[in-house]
């Protein structure tokens, strides 16, 4: 082979056995990607594609994340932003915020604070991890499965995913939302194939409605 001559690559595969089904997940060259005001929608269903692919719930269905923004014309510089959005916002029609009243049980997404959106989160992670984990033969069988570590392969899809939407809707990369509502976190109902759930994350000037489902 000459220098000139462009080098051939084949696919990397890791194939994983777990009694009558087998996965295998393949590296290959991509595709040539879209422009650039499509990137994050592009990453996003790529992200959510594998996440898919590791959440089965039995052996017909899959976890599956659906990604819409939004934009809204609310002033959340105010002393209550959480009141100002609730006032201003027009809402989603199949997902409301939650007033004084309502039950656990109606389809309205409930306010959550900084620390709660974080442990909210964390706990998501967790549990995606599990479910990934009991997959596969190498964990199966395992009493010792060992802490979840910052390159765990799941871990960095969901961590991936989350990123790329807050920086969607903050402009800029690792800046929080403004404001957090969601229901059915952290996710042990769609994980287990029950209920839906679904996260509103809110910036200064744009919106991000996470529904999963199984």
């Amino acid at each position: 082979m000459t220098e000139a001559e462009p080098r051939h690559i084949d696919p990397l595969e890791a194939v994983v056995r777990s009694h009558d089904r087998t996965t295998r997940l393949a590296l290959a060259p991509a595709p040539a990607a879209p422009e650039a005001d499509a990137a994050s929608g592009y990453r996003i269903a790529c992200t959510t594609t594998l996440l898919s692919e590791f959440l089965q719930i039995n052996n017909t269905d899959a976890v599956t994340f659906e990604v819409t923004f939004g934009t809204h014309d609310v002033d959340l510089n105010v002393a209550d932003p959480d009141a100002a959005f609730r006032t201003g916002w027009a809402g989603d029609e199949h997902w409301l915020l939650a007033e004084e009243g309502d039950d656990e049980t109606d389809d309205v997404l409930w306010a959550l604070d900084t620390a709660s959106l974080k442990a909210a989160l964390t706990q998501c992670e967790r549990n995606m991890v599990a479910v990934a984990r009991a997959q596969t033969l190498v964990w199966e069988f395992d009493s010792t499965t060992p802490e979840i570590p910052g390159d765990e392969l799941v871990s960095w899809l969901a961590r991936h995913l989350l990123d790329t939407i807050l920086t969607e809707i903050t402009g800029a990369p690792g800046t929080p939302p403004a404001l957090a509502y969601a229901k059915n976190l952290p996710l042990e109902s769609v994980l287990s194939g029950e209920e839906g759930s679904c996260l509103l994350l809110v910036g200064a000037q744009h919106t991000a409605l996470v529904h999963i489902s199984g």
